[in-house]
């Protein structure tokens, strides 16, 4: 019989796949979200393609960090309900992904896309225009942008397995 994964190792997984996954195909929104679908099993191909566009500040504008947003979007799942009507159900949704922002913010010193970037790559390079975005490349952008995206992505699974255990 197989042995159950510990959650060290589950969280170690997720951050792992999440870092591979932004270091090899980019877009921090959807490598975030992404490992956290494959590791605890959220949303589908939909909520996948919906977060694509959320990256690089959200559609590459540099805007609040699109890691964060890939990992509101698991929280949303998790904590949300279909119900509009549900203020109870909107209200704790929302004051969970403040709790997660806040984590984030706390981590890295704001939430925002261009701070970020500066703080690790000595400048914010537009992702949006090509000769930025080569710059980007070669100043580190795929080196340090995975290790921002792994530490939220378990950030957030360990913020969703903390909100399942108290379920």
């Amino acid at each position: 019989m197989p042995e159950k994964t510990s959650r060290e190792e589950l969280l170690n997984k997720i951050e792992e796949t999440a870092h591979d996954y932004e270091k090899e195909f980019h877009g921090c929104s959807r490598c975030v979200f992404k490992a956290l679908q494959d590791h605890l099993d959220l949303g589908d191909g939909t909520s996948l393609k919906a977060s694509t566009p959320l990256a690089a500040g959200i559609a590459m504008r540099g805007e609040t960090c699109g890691a964060l947003i890939g990992g509101l979007l698991a929280v949303g799942i998790v904590t949300a309900k279909e119900d509009l009507k549900d203020s109870n159900a909107l209200n704790n949704s929302l004051a969970a992904g403040f709790r997660l922002a806040r984590k984030v913010e706390k981590e890295f010193g704001t939430t925002n896309c261009t701070k970020i970037q500066t703080d690790r790559l000595g400048k914010f390079y537009s992702l949006a225009d090509p000769e930025q975005y080569k710059a980007f490349i070669e100043a580190g952008g795929y080196v340090e942008c995975p290790k921002v995206v792994a530490k939220i992505a378990r950030m957030t699974a360990d913020f969703i397995l903390d909100y399942s255990d108290k379920k």
